[in-house]
């Protein structure tokens, strides 16, 4: 039995198959900005980094090792502000269990409500929500209901 399109199309030129290792988000402080992911969103940091020839610290925060699931680098550049707030469409998706608990808890951790929990559609059991964390990042939320389609 041959190789299927979708086999093919996960191989790179080494013959290892592509996944996404990690999402990187500039923060302004760093400290602030991990206690929020692990507070909010139950991250934990998998490890952390300097580079002294970027002059930059990073923390990875994720549920599991970093080898194999995707992780959230989180960096602060020691010598520059950031430019914050300018996602230009750009977001990220989690998945929770309790969409309102999750909003609420970010928001009293210092997050802003960009859009409140709500259905994704009219007669959807299926919501999304849209928060800001404490860099303007955009993250929404979205919460399935057991085996049903968004």
């Amino acid at each position: 039995m041959g190789e299927t399109p979708s086999d093919k199309a996960e191989k790179v030129f080494s013959g290892r198959a592509f996944r996404i290792r990690h999402l990187a988000l500039e923060v302004a402080n760093l400290d602030k900005s991990s206690r929020f992911y692990q507070s909010v969103f139950g991250m934990k940091v998998l490890r952390v980094r300097e580079n002294p020839i970027r002059n930059d610290i990073a923390a990875y925060l994720g549920y599991h090792d970093e080898q194999d699931d995707v992780s959230i680098e989180l960096y602060q550049f020691r010598h520059k502000t950031p430019v914050l707030g300018d996602n230009r469409g750009f977001h990220f998706a989690l998945a929770v269990e309790n969409i309102e608990a999750v909003h609420d808890r970010a928001i009293k951790a210092g997050g802003l409500s960009k859009t409140a929990p709500q259905n994704n559609r009219p007669n959807s059991i299926n919501k999304f929500a849209f928060i800001l964390d404490l860099d303007g990042h955009e993250i929404e939320l979205t919460e399935n209901a057991h085996g049903a389609q968004s």
